[in-house]
C-alpha cells in the first residue's frame, strides 16, 4: 500500500493542538486488521474529545493521525 505522510498544525478537527503526523493512503480492504493492529500497537485511539490521543483513527477515509512522528514511522514500516 502507498502511503503518503505529511504534517498537519491543528487538529484533524480543527482545533489547536498540533502538530499531527498523518499516513494518507487509500482507503484499505483491511480496513479491520489495520485498527486491531494500531490499537493493540497504540493503544485507544482519541478523536474530538482526547486531546491527549497518541493517535486518531480516520483508516476508514484513508487517514490515521499520530500525536508523534516515531509512531507514523512504525505505522509506515508496517503497511507500506
Amino acid at each position: 500500500m502507498f502511503i503518503h505522510t505529511y504534517e498537519l498544525m491543528k487538529d484533524p478537527d480543527g482545533s489547536g493542538g498540533g502538530p499531527w503526523h498523518v499516513a494518507a493512503f487509500t482507503a484499505p480492504r483491511n480496513y479491520r486488521e489495520i485498527v486491531e493492529w494500531c490499537l493493540k500497537t497504540f493503544g485507544p485511539a482519541g478523536w474530538h474529545d482526547t486531546p491527549q490521543a497518541r493517535w486518531k483513527n480516520d483508516i476508514f477515509y484513508g487517514e490515521v493521525y499520530f500525536a508523534n512522528k516515531e509512531d507514523l514511522e512504525w505505522f509506515v514500516l508496517r503497511w507500506q
